[in-house]
């Protein structure tokens, strides 16, 4: 009867909170599910609108693109290369006077030439104004556009007309050549010289760049032929004779086969205790012809080989690598004369005896006769 009756339980306050509560703790959690999801789609959506923004920047050129100019110029201008000016400085002072847009665009064309590092040389260069970069440093590797003053010494010859050949491309007076030539000892000439510059000049072809100073001329002859015994082994103690003896070859010698024998006879003579008697010596303080008078040979000079025995004080011309070689290492030979035969093709005859260079001496008496004299 009880449970019949008896009447349902209402529900109560209380229960009716908790499911509420837990109805809201839901839609909460959904809410920030649904945050916690947009924030990271926005994220994504920023990260790939960025990577997408940087790709296309990555397509447009610089902001600072490199200025360069596009044809070969125009007008001239000077630029000068100093040694050790790396590719940087090269570019500013082509920038700086007008040659390039920008320094960056010649470093760039250097960077692409393989050969710029190792054919761009110190010196002067004419190079027109507003060139591109490419175009200027073909520029500089063209030898043409290199401004230089070149000088070419002929074996044979002595101080004074080498001096007058320096003076005249240097710009500097006779005068004042000689005067930094007085100063051997500046110019480097090795005490075995006995400072005297004759012999010492090595003759050959330099160039320099157009200030180039008189000193700078001498000393490099000066160093070349100090660099020529070098190479040859001969000791210094025998540089000044092997350089005297080379000096009297280059004048006497037809040909360089003939430089060894000519040695020779030098060397045949000097053992023997005979003079020389060497036309060139006698040429060397007085000018004339080919042959000489017996006046002359008579004419007081302590480099008169018909005087006085042995070699002259010291050289009388500049000498070449092959009569310097032939000094230090003469033939193996008897001969005590010779005679060149025909000064036109340097024609020489050696001989052992006198009656052989008397008659080889007709020969060359024939030949000046035949040829208007000599």
């Amino acid at each position: 009867m009880t449970d019949l009756f008896e009447i349902e339980a209402p529900t109560t306050t209380t229960s009716l909170e908790l499911r509420r509560l837990q109805r809201d703790a839901r839609r909460h959690q959904r809410r920030i599910r649904t945050l916690i999801a947009s924030a990271i789609g926005l994220v994504v959506l920023a990260l790939g609108a960025s990577i997408a923004w940087n790709f296309v920047q990555a397509l447009k050129p610089p902001a600072d693109v490199v200025k360069d100019y596009t044809g070969y110029g125009q007008g001239q201008v000077q630029v000068i290369v100093n040694p050790g000016d790396d590719g940087a400085t090269i570019a500013n002072t082509l920038y700086e006077n007008g040659v390039v847009a920008s320094p960056q665009a010649f470093i760039q064309a250097a960077y692409d030439n393989p050969d710029a590092a190792l054919k761009i040389q110190p010196g002067y260069y004419i190079l027109p104004r507003e060139m591109k970069a490419e175009y200027a440093l073909g520029a500089f590797l063209d030898r043409d556009r290199k401004i230089e003053r070149t000088i070419t010494i002929i074996e044979g010859k002595t101080v004074s007309w080498i001096l007058d050949k320096v003076s005249s491309i240097t710009g500097y007076s006779i005068e004042e050549v000689q005067s930094v030539a007085a100063d051997t000892e500046a110019l480097g000439l090795p005490p075995e010289a006995d400072g005297s510059l004759e012999g010492w000049l090595f003759p050959s072809t330099y160039s320099f760049n157009p200030d180039v100073h008189p000193a700078d001329v001498l000393a490099l002859m000066i160093e070349t032929t100090v660099t020529v015994l070098e190479r040859n082994d001969i000791p210094p103690e025998a540089w000044q004779r092997t350089l005297t003896i080379a000096s009297l070859i280059e004048r006497e010698a037809g040909s360089d086969a003939d430089r060894p024998l000519v040695s020779s006879v030098i060397q045949n003579r000097l053992a023997r205790d005979m003079r020389l008697e060497f036309c060139s010596t006698i040429r060397y303080f007085l000018p004339g012809g080919l042959s000489v008078t017996t006046a002359e040979t008579q004419t007081e000079s302590p480099y008169n080989t018909y005087l006085h025995t042995g070699l002259p004080p010291g050289p009388i011309a500049s000498p070449g690598e092959a009569s310097i070689k032939a000094a230090y290492e003469p033939a193996d030979t008897s001969y005590l004369f010779f005679v060149t035969v025909n000064p036109v093709t340097g024609e020489t005859r050696f001989a052992a005896t006198l009656p052989e260079h008397n008659a080889n001496k007709a020969l060359f008496k024939q030949w000046c006769s035949d040829n208007g004299g000599c």
